[in-house]
């Protein structure tokens, strides 16, 4: 079985994956359930080293933390509060924030799903954890009424809580429709009030009003999750404040409580675009203030400078020309600048990317990348090179 998942792991074309074991043999049902399985194992490996051995369905892999920020999560909740002997696992899943967290401590984990709870198991076993760790199945909700859990929570140094982001089988980001409900931290909260809960990327944080730091965590370029820290594991006791921190760099930012007021101007040598992270924590104008940038447009994330530098937090781009949004003029502009393919980006106008790629392209041997966008309040196209 080994050798098979390693022979359609190297097929990527699903079709082409399908065929293959039509021609083995095999029945529907275990076409279709080999076909799932090895789907499941390829994109576990974005998010754990050992995927291969362990165990998933869609959604558990969809809500599952990856390891390394799992990993990053757990080396905060240590260094905010110093040695933890024990930790409340909430929502459990698939295992990931688990087995993070039983690599350093001892964790009490629930999980309400049977099924879930199975996989759970297995993939403890596969990181050798299992002795860290006791497993607890139920309700949360239902099991902080009972005077036996209460009395496990007593020597609890911290809690994890990773609620079910969907609602009606579908993915949500508004945490009202959160399973278990975020106001369930109220009744964690007298067990421990160091409380790490991560939500949805998507949220919009202005809706979060518990006094507690939000940090917004990319890894690689993607947002992957949003935390809100509690107790201890807030920056300061008494403040709320919003954070942005870029994987595998760890490069965190606070959001300054004065907004520095941005400059608008067009196009200057250079465009810099900010980590995903710091555009969704609001951490524009800390940037352009640190950096002396201006920006294109007041609600758009790009910004732009004569000088040109390297930082982690900024992707930059060379600008070779800049007009109006006119598919012909920049073809022939393209052209003019020896450039034939060119990527696309656009931020702040409504346009299907897809169907601009078919009529955008120059004569030339280069590649470029044309970002569209609103330069001050117009409609603009701006064309560059990728800086090294």
């Amino acid at each position: 079985m080994d050798s098979l998942f390693n022979k359609l792991s190297q097929i990527r074309d699903v079709t082409k994956r399908r065929i293959y074991l039509e021609r083995k043999g095999l029945s529907k049902p275990e076409i279709e359930r080999l076909l799932e399985e090895v789907h499941l194992q390829i994109k576990g490996k974005k998010k754990f080293p050992r995927a291969h051995q362990m165990k998933f369905n869609r959604e558990g892999l969809a809500q599952a933390s990856s390891k390394y920020v799992a990993e990053y999560r757990t080396w905060k909740m240590r260094k905010k509060l110093g040695a933890i002997q024990k930790a409340l696992d909430v929502g459990s899943g698939i295992g990931g924030d688990t087995i993070a967290m039983s690599l350093r401590w001892k964790v009490l984990s629930v999980e309400k799903s049977p099924v879930t709870m199975e996989m759970l198991k297995h993939n403890i076993q596969v990181y050798n954890t299992d002795k860290n760790i006791e497993l607890i199945l139920g309700d949360i909700s239902i099991l902080l009424e009972d005077i036996e859990f209460q009395k496990k929570l007593g020597d609890i140094d911290c809690i994890f809580f990773d609620p079910s982001r969907r609602s009606r089988g579908r993915r949500t980001v508004k945490i009202e429709e959160y399973e278990p409900p975020l106001l369930l931290v109220e009744k964690l909260n007298p067990f421990s009030q160091n409380i790490c809960v991560k939500i949805a990327p998507g949220v919009d944080l202005s809706r979060i009003t518990y006094d507690c730091d939000i940090e917004v965590i990319s890894f690689k370029g993607e947002v992957k999750e949003v935390v809100l820290w509690f107790g201890k594991f807030k920056t300061y006791s008494d403040k709320k404040v919003i954070l942005a921190t870029k994987l595998p760099e760890k490069i965190t930012w606070i959001q300054k409580p004065k907004r520095y007021n941005v400059p608008v101007s067009e196009p200057k040598n250079f465009i810099y675009e900010p980590d995903p992270a710091f555009i969704k924590a609001h951490l524009i104008s800390d940037i352009a203030e640190l950096y002396k940038l201006s920006q294109l447009n007041k609600k758009i994330a790009y910004l732009t400078s004569d000088t040109y530098f390297k930082t982690p937090i900024l992707k930059c781009y060379h600008v070779l020309a800049y007009e109006t949004w006119d598919h012909a003029s920049i073809n022939k502009t393209l052209s003019k600048l020896n450039i034939g393919n060119v990527d696309l980006k656009s931020r702040g106008l409504s346009v299907d990317l897809k169907d601009i790629q078919k009529s955008i392209h120059g004569n030339g041997r280069k590649n470029g990348l044309l970002i569209l966008t609103k330069i001050l309040n117009s409609p603009s196209a701006i064309i560059c090179e990728y800086t090294n």
